[in-house]
């Protein structure tokens, strides 16, 4: 129950985190005055390696986490 909680609020934050780095990216192709057909086509591309490398940080940060927790536990 509590991994699917977690996992919904990840992937939630990944595709807001995704979206706000894309608009980023949409307007400053348009500032830079570049063709919007080009802007339109990078659109999906940076939007997709900004979710690759959100989730892979969070990934091993989880598990670096769940090491540490695991090392901190006293020896019984």
């Amino acid at each position: 129950m509590f991994f699917a909680w977690g996992l919904k609020h990840m992937l939630a934050g990944l595709v807001l985190l995704s979206a706000a780095v894309g608009l980023v990216g949409m307007g400053v192709a348009f500032t830079l005055a570049v063709p919007a057909w080009v802007a339109l086509a990078l659109y999906p591309a940076i939007c997709s390696l900004m979710m690759l490398t959100s989730a892979a940080i969070l990934s091993r940060r989880a598990t670096q986490s769940a090491q540490a927790a695991q090392f901190l536990r006293p020896q019984a």
